[in-house]
């Protein structure tokens, strides 16, 4: 008798529970085992401005580089440069043997010289032979021969200054010159030695170092994002940070956009610029990007630590006046700094829970034991 009063107890029980469960309720459990509310920390929605961030990686690459050659063959005499030192625009970087090249050209202006004077002559010849063609005292086959023989002078006078002219050009290549700000690498070539214009190693390489840019790829899906707000006017901000991503090496703006998509790997490159004056930044060197798309329109966002993802998408929960977790469904926007943007599913200055998360479910009480700004 005492089993059978046991048995009916335990499913009047378990029916009890069951209609509490189906109205919202919580069961009473035992004694001393009542759900306690659990405590969670939460933080508002917030209405304001929210920037986007962009990540990538990036490689530094020289705005302007060259391999400096000797543009003629000769003897190198002198190198006025250290390796590694920075150099001026137009700064003297190497010497070449320049006693042929005076010699050619010394060689020129004395043939232009002769022309110049056989010039002279002619026009003098034709002065006279106008003057008594006037007087009738000359036959024209004469004249004629006189006007041909000066422009044949005239011409060779050209072409002579043009060898004036290019054993110029030869001679001042002699002087190899910086022909922008930079710093040069490691040298190949020592004084002394034989070098040619052909020569494709040349004599140092020398890469602007100041400015600077950076060279990364970005996937074709945020190109849209990204025009719309270039077309705002201010160039993006761009930052180059270690390879940790712990340290800001330097920030700059972005500078331009390639005009296609790599069709491989659906990502489109971009190049920025950063001053780089105190030369953090050095020549293929990786770094991490981070754009900055700014959005004058305030945003609805959230902290992300509040964000959960289930089957159904992104959820939070949401503390109301009754001071109960909703589950909640959520659209979201792009993140950045710990924030991330609410499409939609939330309304400004709701409550949601940022702490705690693991023991709720729907309908949970709780007790709010810090509210985050």
């Amino acid at each position: 008798m005492a089993r059978v009063v046991l048995a009916l107890c335990a499913l009047a029980a378990c029916g009890l529970w069951l209609a509490l469960r189906q109205t919202g309720g919580e069961p009473p459990g035992p004694p001393g085992f009542a759900q306690q509310p659990v405590p969670v920390a939460v933080a508002p929605a917030t209405l304001a401005p929210l920037q986007q961030d962009l990540h990538a990686l990036g490689t530094i690459t020289p705005l302007a580089r060259a391999d400096l050659r000797s543009q003629v063959d000769g003897e190198l005499l002198r190198l006025h440069f250290a390796e590694g030192q920075a150099v001026a625009a137009g700064q003297l970087l190497a010497e070449l043997d320049a006693r042929p090249f005076r010699a050619a050209l010394a060689a020129a202006e004395g043939e232009l010289a002769r022309t110049q004077a056989l010039l002279d002559n002619a026009e003098a010849d034709l002065r006279r032979y106008e003057t008594l063609a006037r007087q009738d005292a000359v036959a024209g086959r004469q004249l004629d021969a006189a006007r041909a023989e000066a422009r044949r002078y005239r011409a060779q006078r050209q072409r002579d200054q043009a060898r004036v002219d290019e054993a110029r050009r030869q001679l001042s290549h002699t002087r190899i010159v910086a022909p922008y700000a930079g710093r040069v690498g490691l040298r190949r070539v020592d004084a002394g030695n034989h070098v040619r214009a052909a020569d494709a190693e040349g004599l140092v390489t020398l890469v602007q170092t100041s400015p600077i840019s950076a060279v990364f790829s970005l996937p074709e899906t945020r190109l849209d994002a990204l025009r719309r707000a270039w077309a705002r006017g201010a160039a993006p901000r761009v930052q180059a940070w270690d390879a940790d991503e712990r340290r800001l090496l330097a920030e700059g703006e972005l500078e331009a956009l390639d005009n296609r998509i790599e069709t491989a790997t659906g990502t489109v490159r971009l190049r920025a610029r950063f001053a780089n004056a105190d030369e953090s930044l050095f020549p293929n060197q990786f770094v991490n990007i981070r754009l900055i798309l700014s959005r004058p329109d305030p945003a609805l966002s959230i902290p992300s630590a509040a964000v959960q993802y289930g089957a159904d998408g992104a959820f939070v929960f949401v503390i109301g006046a009754d001071r109960r977790a909703m589950r909640r469904d959520l659209a979201l926007g792009p993140a950045r700094a710990g924030r991330v943007a609410v499409e939609s599913g939330l309304e400004p200055a709701e409550r949601v829970v940022v702490e705690g998360i693991d023991r709720l479910q729907d309908g949970r009480e709780v007790l709010v034991v810090e509210q985050q700004g």
